[in-house]
């Protein structure tokens, strides 16, 4: 396993649920951790919470939908930084459940974040990704991603992620960068509006957990990859 000590780990979706659970576990790995959220305060909160507990942690407020803020997000960290060793994309945000209810407006909307927003974030900082030859994306889907569901924007957008992550891996191959496409079943996060701790673990899994398995992927050897990795309940194996 390789130490994640000073790596430069950069995590969308950071200020609250997966993305602030991975921010903790790789900051307690030793990894310099870049917080990424649309949400400036609850941004800020988890920046806080994570450097008190002893994290080295930087913080930026974007909205991955968006290029030009992206761009600006990317010089920031090379400015300030110098690399990226390791980026999760796990920002996203949920859609009407059906066709009928689906908009243009919620289309766009939720293609923006979940998909685009990931590509815009790797594309972004690709050469930086690229400067220390072990460079590594997940993304981060979901049981949408392999059995689709009622929502058209979300589960379009999971399932895409999937296609991201197969190009990511074949473009970064010659610099040894890897991509994994990683697929987490109900995690205790408050999605839509869900209420935390009232189900076993069992049943709906910790965030940290999920995490501290992300954190070991960051380890593995960089000569070989794990495309991608299927995460689910105990209770509900197949999602």
């Amino acid at each position: 396993m390789q130490t994640l000590a000073d790596k430069v780990a950069v995590i969308t979706g950071a200020s609250r649920g997966l993305g602030y659970a991975v921010a903790q576990e790789l900051a307690d790995a030793g990894a310099v951790v870049v917080l990424v959220s649309r949400d400036e305060e609850a941004l800020e909160t988890a920046a806080t919470n994570i450097r008190s507990a002893g994290g080295k942690v930087h913080h930026i407020a974007c909205d991955v939908a968006d290029w030009s803020a992206v761009e600006e997000l990317a010089m920031e960290l090379e400015q300030v930084l110098g690399r990226c060793d390791l980026l999760i994309n796990n920002a996203g945000i949920p859609a009407p459940t059906s066709m009928d209810e689906t908009s243009p407006e919620d289309w766009n909307r939720v293609l923006g974040v979940n998909l685009t927003g990931a590509f815009n974030m790797t594309r972004a900082l690709w050469h930086l990704l690229k400067l220390g030859e072990s460079g590594y994306v997940i993304n981060i889907s979901g049981g949408a991603g392999k059995r689709g569901g009622g929502s058209p924007g979300y589960g379009s957008t999971k399932f895409g992620l999937e296609g991201l992550t197969a190009a990511i891996a074949a473009s970064g191959s010659p610099h040894a960068i890897r991509a994994t496409a990683l697929y987490p079943g109900s995690m205790d996060t408050g999605w839509r509006g869900a209420p935390i701790g009232a189900k076993s673990a069992k049943e709906i899994m910790d965030p940290r957990e999920v995490a501290r398995f992300i954190a070991y992927l960051a380890g593995t050897p960089d000569d070989f990859v794990v495309n991608e990795a299927i995460m689910n309940p105990i209770a509900h194996p197949w999602g």
